[in-house]
């Protein structure tokens, strides 16, 4: 059914670890902690081992086959920082904030390797209005392959997005633009493969949308527990939608342009449980 939300967390996404903890550098405590760890290749590799399994010294030792001096040095500057903790076992394992900040580096390289992966598409879009917190999932991206539109084939991204949703059954989006296209390929998926969608939007485009369904399908679809709107005050300039067949993102050229000659896609199963648990994230975060 259709449920009304006042939400004022704009600045909302998905994320792994529930924690404010290293949600962005907000001192100048969090940047030098950071740069304490990365500027130390022993202290990084250290942080990682203990953040995959507990070990001793003599383990470490094997592993890095560096001096136990070395290894020693490394383990008591992580421990000053509070980074990884040493039980009576002589077993060294990481504390919780280690376990958090190693996670967010892991995430980190992930997110770098999504941007190098693909730089141009990002380059060519505003992420300003686009949260933290949404920026911290880019791995989500991965694997994607970017669908852009040629001299022959225009609409391309919105061909291959329209070929995928009308083959999906399980459909979350993320919708701040109106497409009268999109929705009736939406409407007709779910007519065709006893689907659901899973949406979350403005009044503003909402309100559009029933203006644009003269036949009452939507409508219908609404009533029949097919289709679940959930309002917000205000989205992220992300066109972001998951299937059981595909993901796939859509960005802005600015504040206000939105740009459908580019498009991000996902179609690996593996890559897509990964996409639904980013909308879930979402979802939840920003219905608080």
């Amino acid at each position: 059914m259709f449920h009304l939300k006042t939400s004022y967390i704009l600045m909302a996404g998905g994320i792994v670890i529930k924690s404010d903890y290293f949600d962005g550098i907000n001192d100048l405590d969090d940047f030098n902690l950071l740069k304490f760890i990365v500027t130390s290749e022993l202290r990084l590799k250290l942080l990682f081992s203990l953040y995959e399994s507990s070990k001793t010294i003599k383990e470490l030792e094997s592993e890095f086959n560096r001096k136990p001096g070395n290894i020693s040095r490394g383990l008591n500057e992580l421990k000053s920082c509070k980074l990884i903790q040493k039980f009576s076992n002589k077993l060294y394992s990481v504390s919780s904030i280690g376990f958090l900040l190693a996670k967010n580096l892991e995430n980190l390289m992930y997110n770098m390797e999504a941007v190098d992966t693909n730089g141009e598409f990002w380059e060519n879009h505003s992420i300003k209005s686009i949260p933290n917190k949404f920026l911290k999932e880019l791995s989500v991206f991965n694997g994607a392959s970017i669908v852009k539109s040629t001299i022959t084939e225009f609409a391309k991204p919105i061909n291959v997005y329209l070929d995928n949703i009308k083959n999906s059954t399980y459909i979350c989006i993320i919708l701040p633009v109106f497409s009268k296209i999109f929705m009736d390929a939406i409407a007709e998926a779910l007519i065709n493969h006893d689907g659901y969608l899973d949406i979350i939007t403005t009044k503003n485009i909402y309100d559009l949308v029933v203006k644009s369904d003269s036949e009452n399908i939507i409508k219908a679809l609404v009533r029949d527990k097919k289709i679940n709107f959930f309002i917000v005050d205000d989205l992220p300039n992300i066109f972001f939608t998951v299937s059981d067949v595909f993901a796939s993102l859509f960005l802005f050229f600015d504040d206000v342009v939105f740009d459908n000659s580019e498009m991000l896609l996902l179609e690996d199963k593996s890559d897509l449980n990964d996409a639904y648990r980013f909308y879930r994230y979402f979802k939840e975060d920003i219905l608080k």
